[in-house]
């Protein structure tokens, strides 16, 4: 293609239809482009919305960006802010799942892939995924590059991507780890060199359009128990679960208060107002054991939690099968067991006036860490003001975000000025141009 100077976007719309061809794949209806847009942005930004059907389709985009000066974009959880002129990328048509390998234990998946979509042939072949706890996305691999917190991640690294390959700005293809290896037959993570590939987790692609991915799989265990132990204070659930974590009892070891366990099971079967729930995973015998060493880690801490019934045991087992999805008005972070009262204290005073929190506390890796998530039923009265004002102050407090945005990315990034200049050097490096996702994170 021809390069053009200045932008003429009806000339560049009518070239992104002609690579679509679809109507299915190809919309301009401002309706369409509003839901994927930052509620109160201006629609005129965005020129178009198209679903690729093969990294061949993304290649012939991303050449109409450079060659018209357009921004690419691509679906954000809290909507997008388009900085620039631009089109957005979906990616509902590459829904393959390319490959699930039992031995190996890997799923290679193209970017539209969903976690229903997969679940029924997993079960088939008696293979597990770790699912999401807080998932801001639908698409399997746009989580596990964004490392969202995992329901497991009390025995599981929330890291549950091998390696990946992505298409940069200017059309070249990036592989991640052993990937990059001509020879390569095994999806390791480690890179050989200078290792950018971490910049890509977490970026809301602003680095590179990730167009497959490998994920970890698991085997099913010989027997599976979940049990759930209710109690009246957040602080009593936690010490059990601090306790559990800590002598490697469950898979699964997941807090919450009555609010979301209700949002989960869709009804109330008699639930204390705290609850934690515990995958247990082995032998039947482990099993066994595992139950028995909690009623002792209880006993030992001088706590009487309540058994939850069978109903709501079989409830929570079922719940766990599934992925978990955020709201749009949520907080999610990280920090240890020892603030947990502190930090949720805070996120209380602050929305009490907001409508009633869900509350989930995940421990991380044995309990070196704790995952907090917050959740808001009610989008009006002001809970997103309040939210954003909230941010801030629960990261200067200690609190740890993953994967911060927009004016939260830019006040933790403003206290690590050496770290935000390293972001600019590697974004000028691979996109130049500032083609992908401009301003969606943070600007650099």
């Amino acid at each position: 293609m021809a390069r053009r100077s200045g932008t003429d976007t009806k000339l560049a719309r009518a070239r992104l239809w002609e690579i679509m061809v679809d109507t299915l794949r190809f919309t301009t209806d401002e309706d369409e482009i509003s839901s994927y847009l930052e509620p109160g942005s201006p629609t005129e930004n965005i020129i178009a919305v198209i679903s690729p059907r093969s990294q061949s389709d993304i290649v012939h985009a991303l050449e109409v960006a450079r060659s018209y000066k357009l921004a690419v974009y691509t679906p954000q959880p809290w909507g997008i802010k388009p900085k620039k002129t631009g089109f957005i990328i979906d990616f509902k048509s590459m829904a393959d799942v390319l490959g699930l390998d039992a031995k190996r234990l890997f799923l290679q998946v193209e970017p539209g892939v969903t976690w229903e979509q997969v679940l029924p042939d997993l079960a088939a072949q008696g293979i597990r995924i770790a699912l999401p706890a807080a998932a801001h996305s639908k698409y399997i691999l746009d989580s596990v590059m964004e490392r969202e917190i995992v329901q497991s991640a009390c025995r599981f690294s929330n890291r549950q991507l091998g390696t990946f390959h992505a298409v940069l700005a200017d059309g070249r293809e990036y592989r991640s780890g052993s990937d990059a290896l001509p020879t390569s037959i095994a999806h390791w993570r480690e890179d050989g060199g200078p290792n950018i590939s971490r910049v890509f987790s977490g970026s809301r692609n602003s680095f590179g359009i990730p167009i497959r991915g490998y994920v970890y799989l698991y085997p099913e265990p010989e027997d599976r128990k979940v049990v759930a132990r209710g109690f009246a204070s957040r602080a009593q659930a936690c010490k059990l679960a601090q306790a559990a974590a800590r002598s490697e009892i469950g898979t699964e070891v997941v807090i919450l208060n009555k609010a979301k366990a209700k949002d989960l099971l869709g009804d109330d079967p008699g639930l204390e107002p705290w609850t934690v729930v515990f995958g247990l995973e082995g032998s039947p015998k482990l099993v066994a054991y595992h139950e028995k060493r909690l009623g002792e880690k209880a006993g030992e801490l001088k706590l009487t939690p309540k058994a939850a019934g069978a109903k709501a045991a079989e409830a929570f087992s079922e719940a766990l099968g599934r992925p978990w999805y955020a709201p749009p008005l949520s907080i999610g972070f990280y920090t240890n067991l020892s603030r947990v009262e502190e930090l949720a204290g805070m996120v209380e005073a602050a929305l009490k006036s907001k409508g009633g929190l869900a509350q989930m506390i995940i421990p991380v890796k044995r309990g070196a860490s704790v995952y907090l998530q917050f959740d808001l039923p009610e989008s009006g009265n002001g809970a997103a003001a309040a939210i954003e004002k909230l941010l801030t102050e629960l990261a200067d407090a200690g609190a740890f975000f993953s994967n911060p945005t927009g004016s939260l990315a830019a006040h933790i990034f403003s206290k690590q000025p050496p770290y935000l200049r390293l972001l600019k050097d590697i974004k000028l490096l691979i996109d130049p141009e500032n083609v992908l996702n401009p301003g969606q994170v943070v600007e650099v």
